[in-house]
């Protein structure tokens, strides 16, 4: 079981398993990691605002560990895999896009060249740091109008599998990856 679709199954269930008290300390042991290492350096920095439904990492607490950063957030575009990035300030106006997942009202974008690091949402990853999302290749796009110098930084709440079959030249690798146990770079 290790192309993306069985994966992607495998991983949904997986994360829809844990309980949100699980979810949220597996979040706080991820930001942990990422603090003690220093992973997140200076600049914009994208973070996500996590899905209840999709069981995800909570991101709550980033946004507060982060408020001397100039935070950005995505919002999807179409169904046709456009992404881009709008600078988050707390209290602004959100609502829920067509997958439930909430996002900025506000359409002012700002140039993906200018995010430093950015924090993906991912079901699973490997060895080699490529990551099952929800597979649109929404953040694959977005990544690659981002600078080569960017840091990409996955959470996950589980090891990595050893391979994901079906990976193609569009799918972004990712720098390192972060569990609650590990910090995996790649």
């Amino acid at each position: 079981m290790s192309n993306k679709k069985a994966l992607r199954s495998f991983y949904q269930k997986k994360r829809s398993a844990l309980t949100s008290a699980e979810r949220a300390d597996a979040s706080a042991a991820i930001l942990e990691l990422i603090i003690s290492e220093t992973l997140i350096g200076k600049g914009l920095v994208m973070l996500y605002l996590d899905s209840i439904g999709h069981h995800e990492i909570p991101m709550e607490k980033w946004f507060d560990t982060f408020k001397g950063h100039q935070i950005c957030v995505p919002k999807v575009l179409d169904a046709n895999g456009k992404m881009e990035a709008v600078i988050w300030e707390k209290g602004m106006p959100v609502k829920p896009n067509q997958w439930g997942i909430m996002e900025p009202v506000s359409n002012t974008y700002i140039n993906p060249k200018t995010i430093v690091t950015v924090v993906v949402p991912l079901l699973c990853f490997d060895q080699s740091g490529h990551r099952v999302g929800y597979g649109k290749g929404y953040y694959d796009r977005f990544l690659l109008r981002c600078a080569s110098r960017c840091k990409t930084i996955g959470v996950s709440c589980f090891a990595p599998v050893e391979k994901i079959d079906g990976t193609q030249a569009t799918d972004i690798s990712l720098n390192t990856v972060v569990t609650p146990q590990k910090i995996y770079s790649f």
